[in-house]
């Protein structure tokens, strides 16, 4: 399909304070590991498409023309291809590990995360961020509790986890997070996001970060938190 032919659809609705916006809410769901953030401003969705509005979010607030996007198999169309061209001026990477950001709209047949680019020695921060959608009910398939620890997580210091559930993720996740942890100042950093869109009235979309400092383990003490108003 050309995209000549392709309609464009419109972004945030205030596109410099939505895109602040949004992107304070990113860095306050990586500064607190496990806890539940809402996003503050959703742009519409594109119809048929499995980027949902939340991811479509994170990509306006954080994507630009020096920031190259891998999109998988699910998420990527020639709708959702033509959207963040227009908007965000980013060019499109032809592997993971090419990518400055990933988004991932069917993590269960994602690539490892060794796939990801996870910086280099001299320059650590030029690591790939990985945006996946997922399901946040407790129905959710292999829908599971999970506890993190780690710089921001609120009684780290004093040995405490905080809980959150995922559902949908493959079943070698967490296991290759615990690798990706490991490499450390090295390593991709996730950023999750609810799969559902939001409905009529404020935004609902939650987020919740994993910064690659995070450490997790399946949930011992399942007390699950938010910073959703």
């Amino acid at each position: 399909m050309s995209t000549l032919s392709i309609a464009t659809a419109p972004g945030f609705a205030r596109p410099v304070d939505d895109a602040q916006a949004v992107f304070r809410a990113v860095l306050q769901a990586l500064s607190r590991p496990g806890m539940f953030v809402c996003l503050p401003a959703l742009p519409p969705s594109l119809a048929r498409d499995e980027m949902t509005q939340g991811m479509l979010a994170l990509a306006l607030a954080l994507c630009d023309q020096d920031s190259p996007l891998w999109l998988d198999s699910a998420a990527d169309s020639p709708q959702t291809r033509h959207h963040l061209r227009f908007h965000c001026a980013s060019p499109f990477a032809a592997a993971p590990e090419q990518a400055a950001f990933a988004f991932i709209s069917r993590p269960e047949s994602m690539p490892r995360l060794s796939a990801f680019h996870a910086g280099r020695a001299d320059f650590p921060d030029r690591s790939a961020t990985l945006v996946i959608r997922v399901d946040c009910s407790a129905e959710a398939p292999e829908s599971e509790v999970m506890e993190v620890t780690g710089p921001g997580v609120k009684g780290n210091e004093r040995g405490i986890w905080q809980a959150f559930r995922l559902g949908g993720l493959p079943a070698w996740f967490w296991t290759d997070w615990r690798d990706n942890q490991a490499l450390y100042p090295l390593g991709v950093d996730v950023i999750f996001v609810e799969s559902a869109n939001s409905g009529q009235g404020a935004p609902s979309v939650r987020i919740l970060g994993l910064p690659r400092t995070a450490r997790v383990r399946k949930a011992v003490n399942a007390k699950e938190g938010s910073l959703c108003m």
